[in-house]
């Protein structure tokens, strides 16, 4: 049976060499895996807040910040008052920015195909589970509670 530290580790290597290609390809054709991952998000979120990215992304707040006001001069999106908290922006996407986004939406969708194109369906819907329980242990045993550190087995 495989060691669970170590198929968790291979997981995240895939998951940072499939980040990394989908990266590199991306700016090969012009276009940029972070900033369409922001787009993204702020088009399926909108009105955003910065802090919400931030949290999402796990991103310091001034690299958010930084990120924005590039694309808010690219013109991919605005800055607008937040209704109850006049200290808060909020954020919108412009046309310009979904323009972006159908630009470089297909290229990344075509490269995540072809990356898990080699599993059947079966085994798609056996990854989702999977994936589906190890996001629910981690909320319900990791984040919920406060886990043991070191790991009671763990030689010290």
């Amino acid at each position: 049976m495989p060691d669970r530290d170590n198929l968790i580790i291979r997981y995240g290597r895939i998951y940072m060499r499939l980040h990394r290609l989908l990266d590199r390809r991306m700016a090969a054709e012009g276009a940029s895996l972070a900033r369409t991952k922001m787009l993204l998000f702020i088009a399926n979120r909108a009105p955003a807040r910065a802090a919400d990215l931030a949290d999402f992304f796990n991103l310091a707040p001034r690299t958010v910040t930084q990120a924005i006001d590039t694309m808010e001069r690219d013109g991919l999106v605005r800055r607008m008052p937040d209704p109850v908290d006049r200290r808060v922006k909020r954020l919108d996407i412009t046309d310009s920015g979904r323009q972006v986004i159908k630009q470089t939406e297909p290229l990344r969708l075509e490269l995540v195909r072809q990356a898990v194109d080699v599993l059947t369906e079966e085994e798609t819907q056996q990854l989702d589970h999977i994936l589906t329980k190890l996001d629910e242990a981690i909320t319900t045993r990791l984040e919920d509670g406060v886990p043991s550190w070191p790991p009671c087995d763990a030689q010290v």
